[in-house]
């Protein structure tokens, strides 16, 4: 009977240990994976829960340069409040930001650098796409600076003041409710105001305040993977020849796309069979160059547009038309220079000069019905 019961006790003994030797080495392999799972390309001996810091906030965080994204505001108190942007540009830590309201269309050229976001060009009343990343710095507005910490300021160039007064902040948009950091703008001293940026996402809210007015733009819709639409008269000719007319196009822009393929795709795609495309499908144009202080435009093809055209003079005449008119009217030009890779337009019936022009002509030309 002894024997039984020693041997039960050696049995329930050895029984313990092995259970023991088991519950340490699942401690011991989860203490390991704990340990891998914290850094495995770092030495974690010194780790100490106290000094472990709030991870380091960026501006690009809070204002990322984001391709083909439209951003839709909702305005209260100002009929020009609302608006949409959208990046038409975006390399070399820069962004060109197309902003449209009821009233204008504006450019505004962005750099990040040095860790500030700087407003380092802008210009109303542009409502064409035209590459402007490498224009030279007129303005140092600046945005957002970093370290973004609460309490944060520094001084514009007009004189006030900015200052991040909040983070994590609740704001309420049509679109939902963010947690945005908190610019606060001092324009006077009844005059402040304030934006709200969200991290992933931007801008989300602007609220203006002077004595009793208040104008709110607040975040109401975003479109990922969308260009921006514009609307482009083009100008094609009937398929009996005889004349010309236009049409309203809406055409899709793509970030960093070039504005040269809007036009082609749009010469190449009449909207109807009874209108002719004043270029061949192999025609490409290679580069538009516009002058603002002289409104004009220098539009150079490839050599296609005239050894495809295989037209008599008054059908060519009305080709120039086409194209002419198109450019013009898209950048309110009076003037358009027509080249062929570098060399001035030229074929058996109509040659240009180098410093000369085809004139817009808007006489006996209809909008397509």
């Amino acid at each position: 009977m002894s024997i039984i019961i020693y041997m039960k006790t050696m049995c329930r003994s050895d029984f313990m240990k092995k259970r023991i030797i088991i519950l340490w080495t699942m401690i011991f392999m989860i203490g390991i994976t704990a340990g891998c799972s914290i850094d495995s390309n770092k030495d974690n001996s010194n780790i100490d829960a106290e000094n472990i810091q709030e991870e380091t906030i960026y501006i690009p965080d809070y204002y990322p340069f984001k391709k083909n994204t439209v951003m839709y505001y909702s305005g209260e108190g100002n009929e020009y409040a609302e608006k949409k942007s959208y990046f038409e540009y975006i390399g070399n830590n820069r962004a060109q930001q197309k902003i449209l309201n009821p009233g204008t269309n504006m450019v505004s050229i962005l750099e990040y650098k040095d860790g500030e976001l700087k407003e380092i060009y802008s210009e109303e009343e542009f409502y064409n796409i035209e590459n402007l990343l490498n224009v030279d710095e007129e303005k140092n507005t600046v945005i957002l600076k970093e370290p973004l910490n609460v309490g944060a300021s520094w001084t514009l160039p007009d004189g006030t003041k900015r200052t991040i007064t909040g983070s994590n902040v609740a704001i309420e948009t049509p679109l939902r409710e963010f947690k945005a950091l908190e610019v606060t703008t001092q324009m006077g001293e009844d005059k402040v105001e304030k934006d709200y940026y969200a991290k992933g996402i931007g801008l989300v809210a602007s609220i203006y305040n002077d004595g009793e007015t208040e104008i709110k733009t607040l975040l109401e819709k975003i479109e990922e993977n969308a260009p921006l639409v514009q609307n482009m008269r083009f100008y094609y000719i009937l398929n009996s020849g005889e004349k010309i007319v236009y049409t309203q196009n809406d055409i899709g822009f793509k970030t960093n796309e070039g504005i040269e393929k809007l036009f082609e795709n749009g010469f190449k795609n009449p909207p109807s069979e009874k209108l002719i495309s004043p270029i061949s499908q192999n025609t490409a144009i290679n580069k538009i160059n516009f002058d603002k202080k002289n409104r004009t435009v220098k539009v150079d093809f490839s050599n296609e547009l005239t050894e495809e055209m295989n037209a008599g003079s008054n059908f060519e005449a009305q080709i120039i038309k086409s194209i002419v008119n198109t450019f013009g009217d898209y950048y309110d030009a009076d003037k358009i220079y027509i080249s062929t890779e570098g060399v001035p337009y030229s074929t058996g019936h109509f040659q240009l000069r180098e410093g000369e022009f085809f004139s817009v002509e808007e006489k006996d030309v209809e909008e397509f019905k």
